[in-house]
């Protein structure tokens, strides 16, 4: 998308620099949700190391005491703490898991901020069946139809709204439409021209 492209398609000086802003915040979010998934693998790529080496330090531990009742003793505290320990660490990378996922999937929706589609979820109906989420398609489809001001105009990447097709403007109610700000007006003028003459009578 460049000025020249978006003056063939009728929009003001005014207008373009709007869509071009638009623009740049949906690039923006993109990068920062990509941010995002690469620091929680990286969070979960330290949790499964300190699992690890836990594992080899408690082997080498009971190699060492074999008979020693006192140590033995020591030993299977230290099992019970090590299996409190690993039963948390296990929770958490579950969780980086999950979050994983979610950061993942929000990121193929062309959410405007994935951050508050996020916070709209919820997560209780949301479950991660090995690599597969459960729970998210629907909650995403409903906020496209009844939020569609939090998407970008341009097609959904596995997610239309229904009975839309791939058009996310016809996701747009009048009421919607009054409450969206000039820029995406523009944004929607240009990307579906036969949405917005429809919303706004053609003038």
């Amino acid at each position: 998308m460049n000025r020249e492209e978006l003056k063939g398609h009728g929009l003001t000086d005014e207008q373009i620099e709007k869509v071009m802003a638009a623009h740049g915040k949906a690039v923006k979010a993109g990068q920062t949700a990509i941010n995002q998934v690469e620091a929680l693998e990286t969070e979960r790529d330290d949790l499964k190391k300190q699992l690890s080496e836990r594992d080899k330090d408690l082997k080498k531990l009971q190699k060492d005491v074999k008979d020693n009742e006192e140590l033995t003793q020591q030993v299977k505290d230290l099992q019970a703490k090590y299996d409190d320990d690993t039963k948390a660490l296990q929770t958490k990378l579950d969780q980086t898991r999950f979050d994983t996922a979610i950061s993942e999937a929000l990121s193929k929706t062309k959410a405007r901020d994935p951050k508050d589609i996020k916070a709209l979820l919820n997560m209780d109906e949301i479950k991660l069946d090995g690599d597969k989420l459960t729970g998210l398609d629907s909650q995403i489809e409903t906020l496209q139809k009844e939020k569609a001001y939090l998407f970008d105009g341009g097609k959904q990447e596995g997610y239309n709204p229904s009975g839309g097709g791939s058009d996310a403007g016809a996701a747009i109610t009048p009421e919607q439409f009054k409450k969206m700000a000039s820029w995406e007006r523009a944004e929607l003028a240009e990307q579906s021209p036969e949405i917005f003459s429809q919303l706004t009578g053609g003038m």
